[in-house]
């Protein structure tokens, strides 16, 4: 039994590992896509700081259920007579599992990093430092973790509360979209609410063997195991699921912002969803009146927002991705004939392609490819 927790501990990890590269992988193609559209970030230091732990967030969730477990397994295991170094630790990673989590929900569902309450993380920093003190004035010795006596026993039961209460908001805010948007969520709510219940349903369970019956704690381990192990063949299969959900739920947020007219950072996030995920730009039919109407917009908003606020025309605008989108065909598929990938990516002339490419790339269709042979 000891071993489920190390189990969980190596799950997690790989988990962490999947997300690092995906997310490093994703934020790579953003920057080549705005640095070949000939855009500017006007980010600062501090908001691309931001920006970067947005996007790292499901990353950073996983690592912290590593180190978490690990210290579980340790515990559960008498290590520390040997690992001393690494008692206390899990108090506060574990006050960061729920913000991390929030990030990771706000990520799936189209929200965004300039929404990120710092505050959020305050306890953890907080609790961190408490631990410091704990440590230090009871460096003599590993306290009983079981005690209610020890004051990183108070601590954990506050963790794991403010974990469950993180996991409700979630629950809260699923069952009013659904209320609101029922027909926006019918293909991924169900599935994904399911995903979530029974994450709540952990955390409850974790919440009360930490706070009551300490002989339940191992069996929430199992259960917190079996979600990992789930997520990781839902990650493994790259099932539809995530994707589905974070299409619909950012329409959803799109749709929230429209009542309260047109949202600006609400409006690239749903033109990004629908150039990312739905690709449409591989429709050569694809106009600026059909865009529009994915936006509920008309034509006339949609190519003064796009001017006003991404400096760029609609033409440029869907050139860009069937531009970035052929390039990764030359360079994933080098069989595929050149011509085909001029359709496949959208466009319908030969010769605009490749001045197109030539001009964002420095380089022909043909030379592009031959650097990856």
């Amino acid at each position: 039994m000891d071993l489920i927790p190390f189990v969980g501990a190596v799950v997690s990890f790989l988990l962490f590992l999947s997300q690092l590269i995906f997310t490093y992988r994703t934020r790579k193609e953003q920057k080549q896509m705005i640095l070949y559209g000939n855009q500017s970030l006007h980010n600062t230091k501090f908001q691309e700081s931001v920006s970067r732990f947005f996007d790292y967030s499901a990353a950073l969730l996983f690592l912290s259920l590593f180190i978490l477990q690990f210290h579980i397994y340790i515990e559960f295991s008498n290590g520390f007579r040997f690992f001393t170094f690494l008692y206390g630790i899990h108090v506060p990673i574990l006050f960061t599992i729920g913000p991390l989590c929030f990030l990771y929900f706000q990520k799936l569902s189209g929200g965004r990093s300039k929404n990120i309450n710092r505050f959020h993380f305050f306890p953890s920093v907080l609790v961190l430092f408490l631990v410091f003190l704990i440590r230090c004035f009871e460096f003599y010795s590993i306290p009983n973790l079981n005690h209610s006596q020890n004051p990183l026993f108070l601590l954990l039961g506050l963790g794991v509360v403010s974990v469950f209460i993180y996991q409700s908001y979630f629950l809260t805010i699923l069952y009013i979209w659904n209320q609101k948007f029922k027909e926006s969520l019918k293909h991924s709510f169900l599935p994904f609410c399911v995903l979530v219940t029974y994450t709540f349903v952990v955390s409850l369970f974790f919440v009360y063997a930490q706070l009551f019956y300490m002989p339940l704690f191992l069996l929430a381990c199992f259960f917190l195991l079996l979600l990992l192990v789930l997520i990781f063949v839902l990650n493994a299969n790259r099932l539809e699921l995530i994707p589905k959900f974070e299409k619909e739920t950012s329409f959803v947020r799109y749709q929230e912002s429209r009542l309260k007219g047109i949202d600006v950072e609400e409006t690239i996030v749903r033109l990004e969803q629908l150039m990312r995920v739905e690709q449409l730009y591989l429709n050569e039919g694809l106009t600026l009146s059909n865009l529009a109407k994915h936006l509920h917009i008309n034509s006339h908003q949609l190519s003064e927002f796009l001017n006003s606020h991404l400096g760029i025309s609609f033409r440029n605008f869907t050139n860009q991705y069937r531009l970035e989108y052929a390039a990764k065909l030359l360079k994933e598929k080098p069989s595929m004939s050149i011509m085909n990938i001029i359709y496949a990516s959208g466009f319908n002339s030969k010769s605009s392609f490749h001045l197109l490419f030539q001009k964002y790339f420095g380089v022909s269709p043909q030379n592009y490819r031959n650097q990856f042979k």
